[in-house]
């Protein structure tokens, strides 16, 4: 039924779980390991080209990022999700990193108010495994004459370089408004991070998911949600068994959707992990939030960002 990375997958998040309970501080818990790990090493193609180190550097430095402007920043929420989104993408395009989830590892902070440093500690370390098991895996391919990975397409020419940026404002800007929606509605997981790197996925020039159903990809997000929400409340509320056993259920009911709708999203993975860090006021509703935040987004990347798909 699953195969072998995806049983280290669920290993790899069973363990951080285990571990947050064990050592009694949630912030160990990034959800997006989920969705990096079944990048890594469940996809046949990996979605975020590059080396295999900037799976590890690049969301340590978002995460990084995320704290420091909640220690520094502490505003509006709308002020610190954009400069979080404007500082993370500026670390990626210095580093030539294609890794989206660092988006989310930058936000995550702010949204759920995490001030230790254990978290980007976490980040660190967890990202690390993935990183060294991917860069093993791409010299094994190496051996064999198949590409490790893919570089990302060279750009050239000024009029190339201002749309790149102009869709970068655009990305910007839209999530800066998601953000003052959230901030007066209290409905924060709108924004959810992985919903945030699923978004950016989306509108990426020539994204494979644009190609995808929409109504599969939406129910797919929304499923994943429910799913980890379903077996926090099952597992945790009614049954008072670990958090850890709910996030492999989660996780492994996240892979089953994503085979059943056949529709590989790393994001979704991770939106099956968020349930594990919810405060217990917004843990029924996370859903629902999540549905909504994926129409919204879908529907903006199909009115606003259509250039992004003959790009």
């Amino acid at each position: 039924m699953y195969t072998k990375m995806e049983y280290v997958t669920m290993l790899l998040v069973v363990g951080m779980v285990a571990l947050a309970q064990y050592v009694g501080v949630n912030d160990v818990i990034f959800p997006e390991i989920a969705a990096l790990a079944f990048g890594a090493w469940v996809m046949e193609d990996r979605p975020w080209p590059g080396a295999a180190w900037t799976i590890w550097f690049s969301p340590t430095l978002g995460a990084a990022t995320g704290v420091l402007i909640v220690h520094c920043l502490a505003t509006s929420l709308v002020l610190m999700v954009a400069v979080a989104f404007l500082f993370v993408l500026l670390e990626l395009k210095v580093c030539r990193s294609a890794m989206s989830p660092s988006f989310s590892a930058a936000i995550l902070p702010i949204i759920a108010h995490v001030e230790g440093w254990v978290y980007p500690a976490s980040v660190c370390l967890a990202t690390a495994v993935i990183a060294l098991l991917t860069h093993r895996n791409d010299t094994r391919k190496a051996r064999h004459g198949k590409a490790a990975f893919t570089k990302p397409p060279p750009r050239s020419g000024h009029e190339t370089h201002r749309q790149e940026w102009a869709h970068y404002g655009k990305l910007v800007l839209f999530i800066a408004l998601v953000a003052a929606l959230c901030a007066q509605s209290d409905w924060l997981y709108i924004m959810s991070p992985p919903l945030i790197v699923a978004f950016i996925e989306l509108n990426h020039p020539g994204s494979a998911l644009r190609r995808q159903s929409m109504p599969r990809f939406t129910l797919l997000l929304f499923a994943c949600a429910l799913a980890g929400t379903l077996w926090m409340a099952l597992v945790t509320r009614l049954a008072s068994g670990p958090p850890w056993l709910a996030a492999g259920l989660a996780v492994a009911t996240a892979l089953l959707l994503a085979k059943r709708l056949r529709l590989a999203s790393p994001p979704a993975l991770a939106l099956a992990l968020i349930p594990t860090i919810l405060p217990p006021r917004f843990l029924y509703v996370y859903p629902l939030q999540v549905l909504a935040g994926s129409l919204l987004f879908i529907a903006a990347s199909r009115l606003w960002f259509k250039s992004a798909a003959s790009a």
